[in-house]
């Protein structure tokens, strides 16, 4: 019996006793492991619980870093963290594709993805380039491009050429066909003005109803043109905008800039009047070049909601609005006249701060492109051998207690490296992105930092560039 109760004792001894609690942790451990060529700036080892670690891995030549794996999935580098427990963490570091010679900068982490619709200014070629520099399509035409082409829905391309003879005037950016090609090439539809009073010339844009609408240059007589109070001996070329319906070639529609004039010089010539009380009118004696060039616009974009258009009216370093809802009958009379303008007040003598000098493919941004303001815009800045790209947030206002109000520059873009006083533009890109064309250079994408992640550098010079969903 004494033998039972000694031995359930030691049994409630040994069993019936409350563990002893673990130390609690102190260190937690740290192991790095990588996956192709790089380094880090710290190494494994152990760190004080609750500390703060930073650690950064950088890519050797040939590599770039994509992201870690492991106890934690970032793509944050430098990386920042506090653990509470031992840490295994793996860099993945890729190897940089075979990259062209014409790509001089390449941040794949940064970039976005897509494909550049490349259009080579005055030639006869055009391209899709993704961001190695890899040609994935090109599109070779028997005729000379007159600048804008455009890459449609369906895989083919609608763009303004040359006529094989010289046309009986032409300036700079000159077209005077418009032709749609399918996506096997084909040539399925054509439209020609290029006579010695009219032609096609640099841009156009087509309309949510298939329409086509595209610039025209558009020739005065001296002879009108003195009557009307403009200071010249020869003829003018002015704009004009036409509407085509591409199903039987028919104008439509169409909006005369001749028609919507000012002048202060003569006060017994037609449309004499005070400039900045007229601002919605056009003064035709802002550039008195011996050409009759005076205007020379160079870009449409289509504001569909508003029915309005923006023409970018190189010489008057301006954008002019159009109301396009109004019928041709109207816009030849005061409803035709300009709604809005910005960019140089001085053209009509008002006041504000000048913003463009020399002025290129303002281009409305889709909103799902993490866009803050409506426009980009391409200032040449040709005086001070410096451009400037430019979004911009227009005024839902045009015109408040009689005065034009300005738009907002939201952000902006410029670098010693980019100047051209010709062509070129930028469009922002899916991912924020924005994608700048420098004619006579190549394209440049920048973030919304500001930080230049891509650059491709071409052998011709360039019109405009656009993004392509790859």
């Amino acid at each position: 019996m004494k033998k039972s109760i000694i031995l359930l004792f030691g049994l409630l001894t040994v069993f019936g006793c409350k563990k002893e609690a673990a130390p609690p942790l102190t260190d937690i451990l740290l192991t790095l492991d990588q996956s192709g060529e790089g380094t880090f700036d710290i190494q494994s080892g152990v760190f004080p619980l609750g500390q703060e670690i930073s650690i950064t891995a950088t890519a050797a030549s040939g590599f770039y870093f994509d992201r870690w794996e492991g106890s934690l999935s970032s793509e944050n580098n430098p990386l920042v963290f506090t653990p509470e427990v031992d840490t295994y963490l793996k860099a993945i570091f890729e190897p940089i594709p075979e990259l062209s010679e014409n790509v001089v900068l390449y941040t794949p982490k940064k970039m976005d993805e897509n494909h550049v619709f490349m259009i080579e200014n005055g030639g006869r070629a055009a391209y899709i380039v993704d961001k190695t520099g890899a040609k994935i399509k090109q599109w070779s035409f028997d005729l000379n491009l007159g600048n804008d082409l455009e890459l449609l829905p369906d895989g083919g391309v609608m763009g303004l050429f040359k006529p094989e003879t010289l046309p009986p005037f032409n300036f700079g950016g000159y077209g005077g066909v418009l032709r749609r090609y399918d996506s096997n090439y084909n040539l399925t539809w054509e439209y020609a003005l290029h006579d010695e009073n009219e032609l096609l010339h640099h841009d156009f844009s087509i309309l949510p109803n298939g329409n086509v609408m595209v610039l025209v240059w558009e020739r005065i007589a001296a002879a009108e043109a003195v009557a009307n109070g403009v200071e010249r001996t020869s003829d003018l070329f002015t704009e004009k905008i036409i509407e085509i319906d591409p199903t039987n070639n028919a104008i439509v529609w169409q909006w005369r800039s001749w028609e919507h004039g000012v002048q202060d010089v003569n006060p017994d010539a037609l449309n004499y009047g005070e400039l900045h009380e007229n601002f919605n009118r056009i003064n035709l004696n802002y550039d008195q070049r011996a050409n009759g060039d005076i205007m020379h616009a160079n870009a449409l974009a289509y504001d569909a909601e508003r029915d309005l258009i923006y023409m970018s009216v190189n010489f008057y370093s301006e954008v002019w609005v159009i109301d396009h809802s109004i019928s041709t009958q109207q816009a030849r009379t005061s409803a035709g006249d300009l709604k809005y303008r910005f960019g140089n007040p001085t053209a009509y003598n008002g006041t504000g701060t000048r913003l463009f000098y020399n002025n290129h493919h303002p281009n409305f941004i889709n909103p799902a492109y993490g866009a803050v303001g409506d426009m980009m815009i391409y200032n040449n800045g040709t005086p001070q051998e410096k451009s400037v790209v430019y979004e911009l947030d227009l005024p839902d206002t045009f015109v408040e207690n009689g005065t034009l109000v300005p738009p907002t520059v939201v952000w902006s873009f410029e670098d010693p490296e980019l100047y051209f006083n010709l062509i070129s533009g930028a469009v922002r890109l899916p991912n924020g992105n924005t994608l700048i064309c420098e004619g006579d250079w190549g394209y440049w994408e920048v973030t919304p930092a500001k930080e230049v992640v891509w650059q491709y550098k071409g052998r011709s010079w360039f019109w405009r560039g656009y993004t392509v969903a790859n």
